[in-house]
């Protein structure tokens, strides 16, 4: 089978890029699939993860206006994007009418969802959301449409045409499924996997606390700040270190300062080696607002820590069963997150229990299962093609 996925770029630490790695890998060397790979700003940077020699990649490097759009006036900014956009829908046309392609898969939100499901090479087209639903412009379809946003609402709208004319949308968990599906038919939930192995255990002796992710507000680490200036006043010996790189760096560095925590609080750059980094601490926390799939999370669990979250959207719900393998706090809550992160430090024996049983549960994660939904689905397709 001929899968081709298209990805703006592999530049960076995400998780998206992590997930597509994994995933490209098993459906490559596992499955004997052959897989491309498109990007269209790649340009000269290097791929941060690790890929299959076997998988094909192909880097249109077009001039992508996005990111100077705000310097434009309006008829540039017009111009600009229509050139862009037609000039990477005349190359994907190009690469699949010439490449036997069975199914191609937008990697949502690169530019091609826009035009994708029209070219008809009779391939089938495949749009994966790696935000949830209120994180998209998409969330403009709920609620009342007032005159500002009226311009946009009608963009939105148009977008949608071209969104319903995919084979399958493809959200990460079943309840992002849920709010998706109040304006979209062809639904069906697909996890991420597992993305990382142990190379040690874990030390749940470490008096080390750590949490993962971009340093953007979504992932609410001013709140994680807030609440661990309550958990050094009753466990000053205690650290936590964050991983990640982001708008907010400046910003969060500040806060650190300025409520006197430079000692207890760290921040780290994104590094290819997390696994190791999860072993050396024995507790993860997730502060975030939301999230379309709490990636960091399921890798905490998989690797044996005992975890803390906010109860956001979307998925600590589905991975942690309050009280067995951590800790669910009612988001925003920072005095409740903080008195678990006390309750985890002061009781060994509830750390070491809830790490058993997150290794235990995040089984359901494994490479194997979720690419065995990806599989299956590939199958149906393929049939009602």
């Amino acid at each position: 089978m001929n899968i081709t996925y298209f990805i703006p770029h592999l530049s960076l630490a995400g998780g998206m890029e992590r997930v597509l790695s994994i995933k490209a890998n098993y459906l490559a060397d596992i499955l004997g699939y052959n897989v491309t790979i498109i990007t269209y700003r790649q340009y000269d940077n290097p791929i941060y993860f690790n890929f299959s020699p076997k998988i094909k990649f192909i880097h249109f490097d077009l001039h992508d206006p996005t990111f100077i759009l705000n310097q434009l006036s309006v008829l540039d900014k017009r111009k600009a994007v229509k050139k862009f956009m037609q000039t990477y829908k005349k190359l994907t046309e190009e690469y699949l009418f010439k490449n036997k392609t069975d199914i191609a898969i937008s990697m949502f939100l690169g530019a091609e969802y826009k035009f994708l499901p029209l070219i008809e090479d009779g391939s089938i087209k495949i749009v994966e959301f790696h935000f949830d639903f209120f994180c998209t412009q998409y969330r403009l379809l709920e609620g009342k449409i007032n005159f500002p946003k009226l311009i946009s609402y009608y963009q939105i709208k148009k977008e949608q045409k071209i969104l319903k004319k995919f084979d399958r949308l493809i959200p990460l968990t079943e309840e992002d499924a849920e709010n998706w599906k109040r304006h979209f038919t062809k639904i069906t939930a697909i996890p991420n996997p597992i993305t990382i192995n142990s190379i040690k255990a874990t030390d749940l002796s470490a008096k080390k606390v750590i949490a993962v992710g971009r340093l953007v507000e979504e992932k609410g680490f001013d709140m994680l700040i807030d609440a661990w200036k309550i958990v050094c006043k009753k466990n000053p010996d205690w650290k936590l270190d964050i991983y990640g790189e982001g708008a907010l760096e400046k910003e969060l560095k500040e806060q650190i300062i300025k409520n006197n925590l430079e000692q207890e609080i760290t921040i780290y750059p994104n590094t290819k080696n997390i696994s190791e980094k999860y072993a050396e601490h024995s507790i993860f926390v997730l502060s975030s607002r939301h999230e379309g799939f709490v990636l960091a999370l399921l890798e905490a669990m998989s690797l044996g820590l005992a975890c803390v979250s906010f109860d956001c959207k979307h998925g600590p719900k589905q991975m942690i069963n309050e009280g067995e393998n951590g800790f669910l706090v009612k988001l925003g809550d920072i005095q409740a997150l903080a008195s678990k992160i006390n309750l985890l430090i002061d009781k060994e024996n509830l750390r070491i229990a809830f790490a058993d049983n997150a290794k235990r549960s995040s089984q359901r994660y494994s490479i194997e299962k979720v690419m065995t939904k990806w599989t299956d689905l590939f199958k149906v397709l393929k049939n009602e093609h």
